[in-house]
Parts: C-alpha cells; structure tokens; sequence
C-alpha cells in the first residue's frame, strides 16, 4: 500500500543516473506513488530522457543538467528536490551541498536518505526558514522505537514474504515492487513494507529505515512496522522489502530483520555477473549457495524462489535453467518478465492455503 499524493518533484542524480550509486534515483523514476518525478538532474548524461538510461521506465521524464536548466524549461514546477544519490555509507553529498541550498531558494522541499539529518543542522535550518520549505530526513529513527516480542509467531495470515539477497544494492527493493503490482493486478491486496529510504521516499505506508536504527531496536522495529500492517489492513501478503545479506560483512541488520518479520517464505535475489561485492573491491562475488545455507540455517526450506538480476550481460534463461535444476524452486528477472512464477507459489501455497483458516 503507498500513500498516493502526486508531488511534483526533481531527482538530484548528478555523475550517478542509471548506476549502481544512483539507485534511489533509478528506483523512483519506475515507481513512485508520493511524487510525481518531472525530471532528473546529472549533467554527465548525453541522453534527454530517463527511458534511455533505466529500463523500464513507463514515463517521459527529462534529464538537465542543473536545476537552472530545469526551472527554465519545466512548465510544472517542481515542489520537492530529492537526493538521488545512494553512497556507501549512507553520508550527504557535503561537497555539493550548494545545490540543495540553491534548491531550497527555489520554494523546493529537501528530500533525502543519508545517514546525516541536516534538518537539524544549523545551514539548513536557517535556508529551510528563510524559503519556507521543510527538510525531510528519510533515515531519522522513530521517536519511540520497539523492542522485539514474538507476537508475530501468533500470526499466519496474512503470509510474510521477505525479499532477501546475496549482497547489497541487487534488487531487493526493485522485485519487491514488481512483485506488488503482480499480486495486486491478480486482484489481491498485498502490503509493501519499505525498510530503506527509496521505497519510503516511493510513498509506502506502512516503513521504517532499518539501518537508521539503533541495535537494540532493530528486530522489535521489524516487528512492530510488519505486525501493524498485518492488524490495521485487510491484507492478503505482507511483502517485506529486504536490506544488505546476511553473508556480507555488513550482515547484522538483514539478520535482525529476517527474525523480526518471522517470514513464511523467502525470496533470494542474486546477481550471477557480479565480479565482487558491491562496495568491497577486491572481495569474492556473492554466493548464492552461501547465503541460502546461511538463510535456511535460521529458517529451513523458507527459499520459495530466486530473483535474477540480470546486469552485467548475463545469459538470464541459462541461469534459470541452470538455476532451477539445482535449487528446485522457480527462477526469474522480474525486470524483464513479470514475477509471476512467485506471486503463483504465494497465490497457491500461502494466500489461498491460509486464508479460510
């Protein structure tokens, strides 16, 4: 469920636009239910639409170079500027922070997902007052965090489906949505829970920033985020956007989240072109095998299908024969085919199995 509000808005994707680094941006120009993208900022693109640089994407959104040469050839004007740019570490972009400020003197909302809260810093504080706009820091912790329980063990319907991975910035995120609007064509009401800033930034309802969270809370926010939108909506499947990999070396908060959400089944992204891990150069790609050992240590027989993410010019319909020869689940891009051999095993062996029980 997303909350529908259409704000018109420019995504700041400067030397990033249709990279790994620019995923938030890449994530809102193909769904975005809270704003409505007119354009993307990255003056290094040669092309003049976003289609021409992220698949998929349904509309004609322009790329400029600035924000000038945005306001002077938008006829909509934009109400919010959002930080496309997704650093490791989750740190703003300091060395280009004229351009949110130049932004804020524009009548423009700052929106943004890094790990700093500049809406209380004082620069920003004092542009926002003086231009009448809000800053809105995606990855500030709940003022009244939770700790864990177990009431989720109480619950079976609606099903849980954690979208996992084998390393981070895959496509967790991505299948998740595609996932939905699958589900929610077939006439079912699925709930997405984002747990980190793109989906939250994309209009989710029901969310929480997972890693802007303190370890104490970590699997008690889970919980608490999933468990509302399990009581509160007439659901037929929680999706739950996963985070990072247990196996990477930046594992903690995956683990946290999958025993927080206490899933029915889980789905396992992987990247079979990837040379290394993503933000570790010089590091073994990721393994499927290892992350699905690592998975079903935890929760056995959970893996319900696997997600290929189809970068690097991989062979994809070799990898899912391959695929699902060895692992004997259903294997696909849902990127380039619709996910519908998964949303068929939660049909048939969850939403239906469980509803009338």
């Amino acid at each position: 469920m997303f909350v529908e509000e259409n704000i018109p808005a420019l995504i700041y994707a400067e030397g990033e636009f249709g990279r790994i680094d620019g995923k938030t941006a890449n994530g809102l120009v193909r769904f975005s239910k809270k704003y409505d993208i007119v354009g993307v900022i990255d003056s290094t693109i040669k092309e003049r639409y976003a289609h021409e640089v992220v698949d998929h994407v349904k509309k004609k959104i322009p790329i400029f170079s600035s924000i000038e040469d945005a306001m002077g050839k938008l006829d909509r004007k934009p109400e919010a500027f959002i930080n496309g740019i997704a650093r490791d570490g989750g740190g703003f972009p300091y060395d280009r922070k004229d351009v949110f400020l130049k932004a804020m003197e524009n009548g423009m909302d700052i929106v943004h997902g890094c790990h700093d809260h500049i809406s209380q810093e004082e620069e920003f504080k004092k542009k926002a007052e003086e231009h009448g706009v809000e800053i809105w820091d995606t990855r500030r912790e709940p003022d009244d965090p939770h700790f864990f329980t177990g009431k989720l063990r109480d619950i079976d319907f609606p099903p849980r489906i954690l979208i996992s991975g084998t390393d981070c910035a895959i496509g967790k995120r991505t299948f998740s949505a595609e996932l939905y609007k699958e589900l929610q064509e077939r006439g079912y009401n699925p709930i997405f829970v984002a747990t980190g800033q793109t989906g939250i930034i994309q209009g989710a309802k029901y969310e929480f920033p997972l890693d802007g969270i303190r370890g104490d809370f970590l699997s008690g926010e889970a919980e608490h985020v999933v468990w509302k939108a399990s009581t509160e909506e007439d659901a037929d499947v929680i999706i739950i956007e996963g985070q990072a990999c247990i196996a990477h070396p930046q594992g903690g908060n995956p683990l946290a989240l999958m025993k927080g959400v206490h899933p029915h089944g889980i789905v396992l992204i992987h990247a079979p072109g990837r040379k290394e891990k993503d933000g570790l150069p010089g590091f073994d790609p990721p393994n499927i095998d290892e992350e699905k050992e690592t998975i079903e240590f935890f929760y056995p027989d959970s893996i319900i299908s696997i997600g290929i993410n189809h970068e690097g010019g991989i062979d994809v319909d070799e990898y899912i024969r391959k695929y699902e020869e060895k692992y004997g689940v259903p294997v696909e891009d849902a990127l380039l085919n619709r996910p519908s051999k998964t949303a068929d095993i939660i049909e048939n062996d969850f939403i239906l199995k469980y509803k009338d029980k």
